[in-house]
């Protein structure tokens, strides 16, 4: 296996309203991560995205578009998988093994397919198990509303967790983006505002979920090698892994709580020459608190149910903070793009391109994506191991 870097991150305009061709989207955003490793489109081999099919174009388009000569392997990776950063996963796997030199990297987004969430009837899974929900229960992407809920409740009953956990989450985000511009929200929030928030499944209020919008982003993944010759400080990929979890559900999962995620964070260690204390910042998927402070206990950052007294009513992760967490502001803050955007947060944060918002002397970050049957996590590093 070939040593892989990322050279190159790039983001279309991030919109709030409109209707702006997700074609253009996805265009620009590539052709900045491009610009952005000194690269053009006859450099590039491969092409690795996610989608829904209907909110983003395919890997086809997309080497039009861009005048790239030939593909020597490509995928269009459509609702399986850890949201974007399957991409940069599918890639890292092709570069790795040789199966191609340079890949691009994409997740472009609508406002209209970022709504997934909504609350809908679908018929059970084939076996729910003994006890389990029966026809006419809520199932699927489309019970994530009232499944989330569940699962606070859940977790605040099992764990004697507080809603101000979940809280803490929010009010970071909004102070971390406040200093992105590329950050639709961005205007602070207390404690207060999201306690006073909309109710949408008792415990999950409006302001636990991200916040749909309209853009892009890309990324160029490369050998180790290539990428010491481009203009961009490297970020290694050290080690990455998925997790499905055992009877792998949106809904009746045997582990209703974490889903695949403890199961990836363990097979991530094992393969990764660092160890969480070596984390400098945490970028992890945020499309609900809940699945955030998942991704923290599940990569052993703190222990199992210790989120609370880890988070030290926001301190730890917040500005200046020893852990910071969503240094963009995550997608509660800059916007749904769906977690690539949190890989590429992490480049920018090694390569210290940051601004006001970086993090000082980062070199080691973890990104967690997704979450129940769709779990996935890389270890990305300033450092080239010997793993």
């Amino acid at each position: 296996m070939r040593r892989v870097a990322i050279s190159g991150v790039g983001y279309s305009h991030v919109s709030r309203g409109g209707d702006p061709a997700p074609e253009r989207l996805t265009l620009v955003a590539a052709n900045n991560a491009m610009k952005d490793a000194g690269l053009r489109g006859p450099d590039i081999d491969a092409i690795f995205q996610y989608s829904f099919g209907i909110d983003a174009p395919n890997a086809i388009y997309v080497q039009r578009g861009l005048g790239i000569p030939n593909l020597v392997a490509f995928q269009d990776i459509m609702g399986s998988g850890p949201s974007g950063l399957a991409a940069a996963m599918a890639a890292y796997t092709a570069v790795a093994s040789g199966a191609c030199e340079t890949a691009l990297v994409y997740r472009g987004i609508t406002r209209s397919a970022g709504s997934t969430g909504k609350i809908s009837l679908s018929p059970p899974p084939p076996t729910p198990g003994a006890g389990g929900m029966t026809a006419g229960g809520v199932y699927g992407v489309n019970g994530l509303i009232p499944t989330m809920g569940m699962r606070m409740r859940r977790r605040i009953h099992d764990y004697g967790a507080s809603i101000e956990d979940y809280g803490h989450i929010a009010v970071n985000a909004r102070r971390w983006g406040a200093m992105n511009d590329r950050a639709v929200l961005r205007d602070e929030i207390t404690m207060e505002d999201y306690l006073n928030s909309r109710l949408l499944a008792d415990p999950l209020h409006l302001l636990d979920c991200d916040y749909p919008v309209n853009g892009a982003c890309a990324a160029i993944i490369t050998t180790a090698e290539r990428a010491a010759d481009l203009p961009t400080t490297p970020v290694y990929i050290d080690a990455m892994a998925y997790g499905t979890g055992s009877n792998p559900d949106w809904a009746v999962a045997d582990d209703f709580l974490f889903g695949g995620t403890l199961n990836a964070g363990q097979t991530l260690w094992e393969r990764s020459s660092f160890r969480p204390d070596d984390v400098d910042l945490l970028e992890l998927y945020d499309g609900f608190t809940h699945i955030t402070i998942s991704w923290v206990e599940a990569l052993q950052i703190c222990g199992i149910g210790e989120f609370g007294d880890w988070v030290d009513g926001g301190k730890t992760i917040n500005p200046g903070g020893r852990m910071p967490l969503n240094t963009h502001g995550g997608q509660l803050s800059e916007g749904r793009l769906h977690g690539l955007a949190h890989l590429n947060e992490a480049v920018l944060q090694l390569r210290g391109d940051c601004g006001p918002r970086q993090v000082p002397n980062a070199k080691v970050a973890a990104v967690g994506n997704a979450h129940g049957p769709q779990s996935g996590a890389m270890i990305v590093s300033t450092e080239l191991s010997g793993s």
